[in-house]
């Protein structure tokens, strides 16, 4: 799955602060990064059609400490990531949702909540639980989970083209603020807004390896969710990217979005600029808000689905208790409560007590501690799978550049692309290994003392 609206929106959040960037090519760059690694998780996926494919091929090829660092990394990963997540879909769809239906109502109270939900942290951090909480409600029984998806999903599409129809359009909307792209070009902004693009737009191409014991027909349902959804993606991205070029121009959208606009709504969201030709059409605006909600709530919930996953399969191969491996309703429910409470634990920290990691970092975990170990652990099955091995070899070359892009030109502009003490940012990246170091050996350890070899565990493929 991946998001286009969402995906792009803090992308171009950074590009506001990136005057010389150029959005199109910044958008091609991060599609063409990303292929490796999309054709890497596509033969592995038919390889091995299984749920949480990627933790299992690496326990298998590269030993059961390294799986064990991938799975605990994600897990960690994920539970750090939901607050992260929440918080955007506070920032970037709440907030500017409840502006723009007080502007369209003429209702001052409903705009004042829309700046309290970011002023306040205890407004924030009750909009987060409550996103926290509806995202884990929906994924706490399988159908609801894929019904919410497929619904969800739609309606995203749908809001998507009304925005870029609207902003074409009625581009006489964003004539008082239209302005075109900067002279100045500079090539360098634009491979670090790639990077961007990379980390917050592509960081979950491989959401079907997750599912992928749940996949009828697993050749073509992987064809579609890996080339199709990525091709989509791609192309509503570019669509949206022209329309906002068309209408507002580039710097039109760097001015309002660093100045502000006569408007009490907020410019640091793309659900601004789609609702703006709008806001006196009552229906359209909801139509517009309705889609924004799913932005974040989608990516929220593949977070679930994934780490009540990889809890499951640990249990499974007796790295963690037997209870996280109990299945009802066919999803792990106490995989998902424990991760439940690991998300509300980071949350308390990142949110309330402001300890928080950019999405850009969040990006950053996953391409490290999941992305890499795969494509490496690909790359040394090239002479018994050429195709696999290959697209490792490539996507372990992708990463690498894609990392190395976001961490040293990024810190040139770290007030932008990382957040608050951009050392403390960084550094949180070595948290998910260190807790799949700690479990691994904890768990060698208790199964030593039950006369259980646990690498033994790795020389076997699970059932589904």
């Amino acid at each position: 799955f991946i998001g286009p609206a969402a995906g792009i929106s803090y992308p171009l959040f950074v590009a506001s602060f990136l005057p010389g960037a150029n959005w199109i090519l910044a958008l091609l760059i991060g599609a063409v990064l990303s292929l490796p690694l999309l054709f890497n998780y596509y033969f592995l996926s038919l390889k091995l059609p299984r749920s949480s494919s990627d933790y299992i091929f690496v326990s298998r090829t590269l030993g059961g400490m390294m799986g064990v660092i991938l799975a605990m990394s994600l897990i960690v990963s994920f539970a750090m990531g939901f607050p992260v997540l929440a918080e955007l879909e506070v920032i970037m769809v709440l907030s500017p949702a409840m502006q723009l239906l007080g502007y369209s109502l003429h209702d001052p109270n409903l705009i004042f909540i829309g700046n309290e939900l970011t002023d306040n942290v205890n407004y924030l951090t009750l909009a987060t639980t409550l996103i926290i909480a509806v995202a884990f409600l929906i994924s706490s029984n399988s159908k609801w989970f894929f019904k919410a998806f497929r619904y969800l999903t739609f309606l995203q599409i749908v809001g998507t083209i009304v925005m870029v129809l609207g902003m074409v359009a009625l581009k006489s909307a964003f004539t008082p603020y239209y302005q075109p792209s900067p002279p100045k070009f500079s090539f360098t902004e634009s491979l670090l807004l790639s990077s961007v693009f990379v980390l917050s737009m592509y960081a979950f191409v491989n959401a079907p390896a997750f599912f992928a014991g749940e996949a009828r027909k697993p050749r073509k349902s992987f064809a579609l969710g890996y080339f199709a959804s990525y091709a989509v993606a791609t192309a509503f991205s570019l669509a949206l990217i022209l329309a906002l070029e068309y209408s507002i121009g580039v710097g039109g959208f760097i001015s309002v979005s660093t100045e502000g606009w006569k408007l009490p709504i907020s410019t640091s969201s793309l659900l601004s600029f789609g609702s703006l030709p709008f806001l006196d059409n009552l229906p359209l605006v909801i139509l517009v808000i309705a889609s924004g909600l799913t932005w974040y709530l989608l990516y929220a919930m593949i977070n679930v689905g994934a780490s009540s996953r990889f809890l499951f399969s640990l249990a499974f191969d007796r790295v963690l208790p037997s209870f996280l491996g109990e299945v009802k309703r066919g999803i792990p429910v106490n995989a998902l409560i424990f991760s439940l409470s690991l998300s509300l634990f980071f949350e308390l920290i990142e949110v309330y007590l402001g300890y928080s990691v950019s999405f850009a970092v969040d990006g950053l975990w996953f391409l490290t501690w999941n992305y890499l170990l795969v494509s490496l652990a690909s790359a040394i099955t090239v002479r018994k799978d050429l195709k696999l091995g290959v697209s490792g070899i490539l996507s372990s070359f992708s990463l690498a550049l894609t990392a190395f892009i976001a961490v040293f030109y990024g810190l040139k502009y770290a007030n932008v692309v990382f957040s608050g003490d951009v050392y403390f940012d960084l550094s949180t990246i070595a948290i998910p290994p260190l807790a799949g170091v700690t479990t691994y050996l904890i768990a060698k350890h208790v199964r030593k003392v039950q006369g259980i070899d646990l690498d033994s565990t790795f020389k076997e493929i699970p059932p589904e």
